[in-house]
């Protein structure tokens, strides 16, 4: 009796990673901004003030617009397939 082997996915693993990780990051911008935590707790030092300005700029760099773009493109890319 022969055994069968299963039927390999036509589905693009490396496509749906980024996928899924292009929405997690749309989810984050979109609490953030949703839950409005635009205002900082009062810094007790001007290096700490300094440092919340500097994680939220880098924050709002790294995932906002690219988060955005690299789905609006694996979309398009699915939607090519």
């Amino acid at each position: 009796m022969e055994h069968e082997m299963p039927q390999k996915s036509a589905r693009i693993e490396v496509v749906d990673a980024l996928r899924g990780f292009a929405v997690m990051a749309i989810m984050f911008i979109h609490n953030i901004e949703h839950f409005n935590f635009y205002e900082f707790p009062e810094a007790s030092s001007a290096f700490m003030k300094s440092l919340n300005g500097g994680v939220w700029d880098t924050l709002f760099f790294l995932f906002s617009g690219k988060a955005y773009a690299i789905f609006s493109l694996l979309f398009g890319f699915s939607f090519f397939i």
